[in-house]
């Protein structure tokens, strides 16, 4: 009796879990590393972008910060930054979700002088 309930459960578990697309991508540059983690469900998506300074110390701040994903798609821009880390959230619903063979364009700007470009795959 039991068996045939464990079966259920775990096929009703299965197909819950099928709908949602899990995706990650990552790159780096000289000074910045880069990843955009994302869920997707159908025409939704949810995701996050992180981005570290790598050559951080316990007192990094940055003046002028600016990031902009595919050419200013997505833009965080803010006067000072305390920390190394920048993380930036997503979420759409009924929209082009990314697919995951996606290249994602990354330019940061920062202390009003430093400008790096790379590719988040």
């Amino acid at each position: 009796m039991k068996k045939p309930i464990l079966t259920v459960i775990f096929f009703v578990l299965f197909l819950v879990g099928c709908g949602i697309e899990s995706n990650r991508f990552s790159g780096e540059s000289d000074n910045w590393k880069g990843e955009y983690a994302t869920n997707i469900d159908g025409t939704s998506e949810n995701g996050v972008y992180t981005f570290g300074f790598k050559n951080a110390t316990n007192a990094t701040t940055f003046k002028n910060l600016e990031i902009a994903i595919n050419d200013g798609e997505i833009h965080e821009r803010e006067e000072e930054h305390k920390g190394a880390t920048v993380k930036i959230p997503t979420s759409c619903s009924g929209c082009a979700v990314t697919p995951e063979n996606e290249t994602i364009k990354v330019t940061i700007k920062w202390n009003d002088k430093n400008e790096e470009t790379f590719f988040l795959e």
